[in-house]
């Protein structure tokens, strides 16, 4: 399977939507059905550089960062291209982005995420309380890093 990480463009937008919601339900299977909206992409990466990747022309993953903290705000990946090694490439290619070590808060009900996560060299700095619940404050660890 041929993927691309590329920059987002303008006409991206409505698909990532879509995306965003589908693979947040997904995710996020705690969560009351329909309290993931399409315009909570907008309001999640604005201000945000984003990265998508793309098979046949057609988008089926994001990432996104705060440049200014080196932060991972979001990566995901649409549920049926899961486990292919989109969400390594869409992590590798946000690492020009980061000027310093990269952090991300992953949900702490959200195993699967925190799997992945240390399987690319990430680590739990601390846990916290936040609006969608309970989360870990991961780092990328850099004796891992490629």
């Amino acid at each position: 399977m041929q993927v691309i990480v590329r920059d987002f463009v303008e006409t991206d937008r409505d698909a990532l939507r879509q995306l965003f919601v589908v693979s947040r339900d997904a995710a996020f299977s705690w969560a009351a059905i329909g309290s993931h909206k399409l315009e909570d992409f907008d309001v999640s990466t604005a201000g945000e550089r984003i990265l998508v990747a793309e098979h046949s022309y057609r988008p089926i993953g994001f990432a996104s960062v705060w440049q200014e903290d080196s932060f991972l705000h979001n990566l995901f990946v649409h549920p049926r291209f899961q486990g292919l090694g989109v969400g390594k490439m869409l992590l590798a290619g946000c690492d020009k982005y980061f000027s310093s070590a990269p952090t991300l808060k992953c949900l702490k009900a959200n195993e699967r995420a925190k799997r992945f996560y240390q399987s690319q060299g990430w680590r739990v700095r601390s846990e916290a309380d936040g609006p969608e619940g309970p989360y870990f404050l991961m780092e990328a660890d850099p004796r891992q890093q490629v």
